[in-house]
């Protein structure tokens, strides 16, 4: 698991075997697995590579239920990180190939194809292309996108390894503007295509959020279903009631105890506080410091925001230009406290000690960290873009269930408004305050209502 993606999959695969599917799993052979888990040698397959041949290995790991098949070779996932590679187009195509070419010569019943995003979009189009007539076919080609941002888009030259015939390279296909376009081949060869909250799958067909695909998904719409399914959260692993990082945890009826959680932060965090300061509300902002998640916003006008009466806690990694900024910025402002680094255990305490969420996102196809944050107690303010709209439930819309706070367009100026507003309800009506809490916690993010649209989609 390396974000969202990993999400999806893991819980795919923790609850589809409980409404009897045997699943099976094909993950890159990362070197990061494989320290971890124990896996055991099945079998060597040799293919065609472009001009030459490679040999792919596969090792196995067999748990209740699910079979976790990973994918070594030619040293494309032996190494110590994941991504962000020159050569990663080749990685994966590499990967989808040595996949099909696994299930072509092992599966012997029809089967359900469930591929994500542009690192195993080709498997795709090989099953489409290439299925022996001598198989059983699988039922469903299912594709979905995490993140249509992230295409695969390299040069016109990685065609000669695709092993696709030669008029695939066409604006139909697989050519983007002269480009190699991997995630096109999900989009082109799929059955059903799948994105990650209802209003992401209307941006991706929309020129302001189609990333430049959006006349194409637009066409396909027409041809079949792109279905927007809004994750889930673990709601066994995000428990205030249980969480170990917590030094006092929660439940929904012990709302004074979450505020004890946040004056031990406090202590720990922001030690000077002194008097009435130690009420202050504790906003925190839990992500990649990257433009995508609304830095922008945060940065422009640093002296009105981090004047305002409440503490701010940073934790995330990213871009250096965002990293310097903000570390610059909790020298000069005691009330912004900033960890440029990604920890597990202490995300669990920001978002239990935190009131606030901030995720001025410029788009979220779907967001995790505002399900953590209402499961915790914990208000998001969040921009209305993609799965923010479907997740939180602004005042304004709903005043008897409102679990957030949104605002409407990418300026900081209506980001401040929407942080006063929430400061405002917060400092005036403490009752009121109290009665969203409640309707965040008690907010369904389980994985029990997306597992089952994707069930219905894949015997639909």
């Amino acid at each position: 698991k390396s974000g969202g993606l990993g999400d999806v999959v893991g819980a795919l695969t923790k609850y589809l075997p409980k409404y009897d599917f045997a699943v099976k799993l094909f993950l890159p052979a990362y070197s990061s697995l494989l320290n971890e888990f124990q896996f055991h040698p099945e079998q060597d397959i040799t293919f065609s590579f472009g001009e030459s041949m490679v040999k792919a290995s596969y090792l196995t790991r067999n748990e209740k239920d699910l079979q976790i098949i990973a994918v070594a070779g030619e040293e494309f996932f032996n190494r110590e990180k994941k991504y962000g590679f020159g050569d990663d187009l080749k990685r994966f195509i590499f990967f989808s190939r040595a996949v099909f070419e696994f299930i072509v010569r092992t599966q012997k019943e029809t089967f359900i194809l469930h591929c994500h995003d542009w690192q195993s979009a080709l498997l795709c189009a090989y099953t489409k292309m290439y299925w022996p007539s001598y198989r059983k076919k699988p039922k469903k080609v299912v594709f979905t996108i995490h993140n249509l941002a992230y295409q695969g888009i390299g040069s016109s030259e990685l065609f000669k390894i695709v092993n696709l015939p030669g008029h695939f390279f066409t604006h139909d296909y697989l050519e983007f503007y002269g480009n190699l376009n991997l995630l096109k081949a999900g989009l082109v060869f799929s059955d059903v295509i799948t994105t990650v909250s209802p209003s992401y799958a209307r941006e991706i067909a929309t020129p302001e959020g189609g990333e430049g695909l959006d006349g194409l998904i637009r066409a396909i719409g027409v041809r079949k279903p792109i279905i927007g399914i809004v994750n889930g959260i673990d709601t066994d692993l995000f428990n205030p009631a249980t969480e170990k990082n917590l030094p006092y945890p929660y439940t929904i009826n012990q709302l004074e105890v979450k505020s004890q959680n946040k004056l031990a932060f406090y202590q720990q965090y922001f030690p000077d506080l002194k008097g009435k300061d130690a009420s202050l509300p504790l906003i925190s902002f839990i992500s990649r410091l990257v433009e995508q998640k609304g830095l922008d916003l945060i940065l422009n006008d640093p002296d009105k925001l981090f004047n305002l009466p409440l503490c701010w806690f940073f934790l995330g990694v990213g871009e250096a230009a965002y990293e310097n900024s903000l570390t610059e910025y909790a020298k000069k402002y005691p009330n912004l406290h900033v960890e440029t680094t990604f920890n597990d255990s202490l995300a669990r305490f920001v978002y239990g000690a935190s009131d606030m969420l901030a995720m001025p996102s410029r788009f979220e196809p779907c967001g995790i960290s505002q399900m953590i944050a209402m499961r915790y107690g914990t208000i998001p303010i969040v921009r209305k873009t993609g799965g923010l709209i479907d997740t939180v439930i602004d005042y304004r819309f709903n005043p008897f269930l409102n679990n957030g706070f949104q605002f409407d367009n990418y300026r900081s100026d209506e980001f401040i408004l929407a942080l006063e507003r929430a400061l405002n309800w917060y400092n005036t009506d403490p009752e009121l305050w109290k009665v969203m809490v409640k309707n965040a916690m008690t907010s369904d993010f389980s994985w029990k209502i997306p597992v089952q649209e994707y069930i219905n989609i894949y015997l639909g």
